[in-house]
């Protein structure tokens, strides 16, 4: 199984899962990735419109989800940009060169028995960003896990679960 890096915090009564990881590609192409449409496509469980003038992000195309929209809480290209997704806030902050850098992704939870769902989830899609990075395609966070897939989504849940992340949120697709 791939190393858990994912990690969990509560601040002040909120849960939060942190990943920092370190890319093999600008600082600028890692912002791309992070915060347009193109970039976010293909390793992002939904499609996104970013509207930064209007201050909205618009979700579609999650086989697990309806589409919605969330807003733009902060904006400040080529570093950082924070938005809602539902009733969680998602953070993206982005250091570096021009030829390595680093993402911080931030998942504040709405519910903290969502952590170790979300965690699992997220590291299925910043292996997909990895290899989109890294010129190969991005089968897509939702595709068959395998190796040229995404990460076992189920595995890497199952080790959250046994590293103390809280748990226990409905599982897409599979019956309480």
């Amino acid at each position: 199984m791939e190393e858990l890096d994912g990690q969990y915090a509560e601040i002040e009564g909120r849960g939060l899962v942190t990943f920092i990881r370190s890319y093999e590609a600008g600082a600028g192409q890692l912002w791309n990735a992070v915060a347009t449409a193109g970039g976010l496509d293909g390793w992002f469980p939904s499609r996104v419109a970013v509207h930064p003038e209007a201050g909205t992000v618009s979700f579609s195309g999650d086989p697990n989800a309806e589409a919605s929209s969330g807003r733009i809480l902060d904006w400040e290209p080529p570093n950082r940009w924070a938005f809602t997704w539902g009733g969680d806030l998602l953070e993206f902050a982005v250091e570096g060169t021009q030829t390595a850098a680093e993402l911080t992704l931030r998942n504040w939870l709405a519910d903290s028995a969502t952590a170790a769902r979300n965690a699992a989830g997220w590291h299925v899609c910043l292996r997909e960003l990895e290899r989109k990075l890294g010129g190969a395609p991005a089968a897509g966070p939702h595709a068959a896990s395998g190796a040229q897939g995404p990460a076992d989504w189920r595995t890497l849940y199952d080790g959250y679960v046994a590293a103390g992340l809280p748990s226990g949120a409905p599982i897409p697709g599979q019956a309480p």
